[in-house]
């Protein structure tokens, strides 16, 4: 069996006036993905995920739900994330400050960690931040999409530099790497090999960077289904099977 691809961040017209449901399924399977992460779920459509998940099903897609959260403060990423974990199985933090970005990096409610590329000052992914991430089984999420939307080449060098620095201290201290289109519509959409390619700039082999849009974002999916199921209680700890009531174990 070949290799399971990716796309853990695509935004739909169920939140924004971006691309329809059917036309990014349409794009996922010209691209050859087998996964794509749904985003711009939120309280009011949260309700729908149940029968968008049918629809790339009739497909041959696997659907995975994604919330995006931009806090201000500390307190509303501790909100959001009581009333979205459980109901959704990715959760991703933009990090616009320090306090949200060293939060986010502690707790284990956060899946992805994503941060600004427009300038080293606003971006907050240091050491000290890759250390809480590697602790809590964080994710670093690259985007595409944030190259393709520099408007000059200035600014497009700088994006790279950021993002390669980021890279190099997620692999150093052990933060796994995911890289998304982050697409707006299908049209900033990319083949999954196309995507990895554009991380091999950044000095990573072409081996690593296929797995940033296979292996690492498929080990994420597949832990948090496992939590959200019950099979897994905690990290390194995993549910075999219950007590009934007459003392007897039933194995799951």
């Amino acid at each position: 069996m070949g290799k399971l691809f990716v796309d853990l961040h695509v935004l739909s017209d169920i939140s924004t006036e971006s691309s329809s449901i059917p036309e990014i399924i349409n794009m996922a399977s010209m691209l050859g993905f087998n996964y794509i992460g749904l985003s711009g779920f939120n309280r009011h459509n949260i309700d729908m995920i149940g029968d968008l998940k049918k629809m790339f099903n009739e497909y041959g897609i696997d659907m995975v739900s994604r919330v995006d959260l931009y806090p201000q403060s500390v307190d509303d990423l501790k909100k959001d994330l009581r009333f979205y974990r459980g109901k959704v199985e990715v959760i991703s933090v933009f990090c616009n400050n320090i306090h949200v970005a060293r939060f986010a990096a502690r707790d284990s409610r956060v899946d992805i960690l994503n941060f600004s590329f427009l300038s080293w000052k606003s971006n907050f992914f240091d050491v000290s931040e890759a250390k809480l991430a590697a602790k809590s089984n964080s994710v670093l999420e690259i985007n595409i999409v944030d190259i393709l939307k520099c408007s000059n080449a200035g600014e497009r060098i700088k994006t790279l530099r950021i993002m390669s620095e980021n890279v190099r201290l997620a692999l150093k201290y052990g933060v796994p790497v995911i890289v998304s289109s982050g697409a707006r519509n299908v049209f900033e959409m990319r083949d999954p090999r196309a995507m990895a390619s554009i991380v091999t700039l950044f000095g990573v082999s072409e081996f690593d960077a296929l797995q940033f849009v296979s292996s690492n974002p498929l080990n994420l999916i597949e832990r948090n289904r496992k939590k959200l199921s019950g099979e897994m209680v905690c990290k390194g700890v995993r549910l075999l099977g219950r007590v009934d009531k007459d003392g007897k174990i039933e194995e799951k």
